[in-house]
């Protein structure tokens, strides 16, 4: 069954139980309500009598006046025999032998329903009320009882046409509700339609959609939701792009970088296998060749390594680090390269500071890190300092080089990304993938890494790292 009719169904049964139910209550209530009231009116106009102490004569008037509600005095004897306004016992009162004792005690009885004469010739259902009546409470009667008696058949004509009333309400409610069931199932449907639509066109391929997202109910929650994985799926979709225009570049860069060295190696290998190098430039080109190799093991080691940090497949020895002494062996190895661009490291390490690592790793974080500041600074100074604070161990890598523009700041960290294509071809750093694994160690020394920088003006790379433990 479709999900519009599931709805109409489900609240037509909702509204007629409901209607229903409710009908029959105010019915019942109603019906109740008129013969209640009924009862009272006769009650307060038999008591009337009896207090006033009416004559016969005013108990005649009183008849004549009620005849025109239809209303039948009569006085009966302590035994229920009729005395007034005829002596014909056809005209009794039939009341059982438990209501004669409650009238005896001077107790009123209520409402009565029987089969009773009201002149010679007819009969009808009546409804009568009994008031107690002593002697001369009503002048020239003796001790006995007073009845008031109404057709019932004008409580059914009310009790009819009430409940007709309740009826026509319940009809007009009906048909309210059932047009109110329909125009929300068939609301609440388009909404579902909009976002099947919606879902049809991501599924072709089309992930620019809106959906209405206007309102508090589950459906809106469910369009806020549908339109948040939309907008993720636009994202996703440019990330995707954006990681194969990276992915391209990446597989130009390489083969760049290989080729390089390759032509190179192969020319010299040519000329070494057909001696047409000068013997004096035999070991130079010797050594061309040993460099080159180094070169392209590198580039291949950096992506292994990354992979391995990626997929949580080293295993760290975190030890008590000397950083003083670690300072000096990264400016001692990286002096020359800093040298060839007229850099100076410096380093600073406060004496409280103490570093809990794994060796191997943080210097390779640092040696890439340093080196990043040679390469992209020329006639300055470039600090490693080192701290404790209340976080942690501290180490900063300052250099006051060509700067990193804030856009750029976030894809930093990415694999292959290079601030600058131009830039591919210095010296170090060739596949652009050193902050990458420089992210992954920290983070797999359970701490972060950020970086502040302004263009011309030069970075500042801060590592942060969990207080030693051991």
């Amino acid at each position: 069954m479709k999900f519009l009719w599931q709805q109409i169904v489900v609240f037509l049964i909702v509204l007629f139980t409901a209607l229903t139910v409710s009908a029959y209550r105010i019915s019942e209530y109603m019906e109740k309500k008129i013969y209640e009231d009924r009862e009272m009116q006769l009650l307060r106009y038999g008591e009337n009598i009896v207090d006033n102490y009416f004559s016969r004569e005013d108990l005649v008037r009183a008849s004549q006046l009620l005849s025109s509600e239809k209303i039948i005095i009569q006085v009966n004897l302590s035994d229920g025999r009729i005395i007034y306004p005829t002596y014909d016992q056809r005209f009794g009162s039939k009341l059982s032998k438990e209501d004669l004792e409650q009238i005896a005690k001077g107790v009123n009885v209520g409402l009565r329903y029987s089969q009773r004469y009201i002149d010679p010739d007819t009969q009808l259902q009546m409804a009568t009320v009994y008031i107690p009546l002593k002697e001369n409470q009503v002048a020239g009667f003796p001790t006995g009882f007073i009845s008031l008696g109404a057709p019932l058949e004008d409580l059914e004509e009310k009790v009819t046409a009430m409940q007709e009333k309740v009826l026509f309400a319940y009809s007009l409610a009906g048909i309210a509700g059932i047009g109110i069931s329909v125009f929300f199932s068939i609301y609440q449907t388009n909404k579902l339609k909009h976002l099947q639509k919606a879902s049809q066109e991501i599924a072709s391929g089309n992930y620019e959609i809106k959906v209405n997202t206007k309102g508090n109910d589950e459906f809106a929650d469910l369009s806020r939701d549908f339109q948040k994985m939309a907008d993720s799926l636009v994202q996703y979709e440019a990330e995707v792009e954006r990681q194969e225009s990276l992915r391209r570049q990446f597989m130009m860069d390489v083969a760049h970088e290989m080729r390089t060295p390759l032509t190179t190696m192969s020319g010299l290998l040519e000329g070494l296998r057909y001696n047409m190098i000068p013997e004096n430039q035999v070991d130079r080109s010797l050594e061309l060749i040993h460099s080159e190799t180094q070169r392209l093991t590198r580039l291949v080691n950096e992506n292994l390594d990354y992979e391995r940090i990626r997929n949580k497949q080293i295993s760290l020895k975190k030890v008590e680090i000397d950083t003083k002494e670690l300072f000096e062996k990264i400016k001692a190895q990286l002096q020359v390269k800093a040298d060839e661009k007229n850099n100076l490291i410096k380093s600073k390490v406060s004496d409280d500071f103490t570093l809990w690592a794994d060796y191997d790793r943080i210097m390779q974080i640092l040696i890439n890190l340093v080196t990043n500041a040679i390469q992209f600074s020329q006639d300055s100074e470039i600090e490693i300092e080192a701290s404790m604070v209340e976080e942690g161990s501290q180490i900063k890598v300052i250099d006051h080089g060509i700067g990193i523009d804030t856009a750029q700041i976030r894809s930093i960290w990415e694999r292959f990304y290079k601030v600058d294509v131009s830039r591919k071809n210095t010296k170090f750093g060739e596949s652009g993938i050193g902050l990458a694994v420089v992210q992954s160690l920290v983070e797999a020394h359970d701490g972060q890494i950020e970086v502040e920088s302004e263009v011309g003006k030069g970075s500042v790379f801060t590592i942060l790292l969990p207080r030693p433990t051991k």
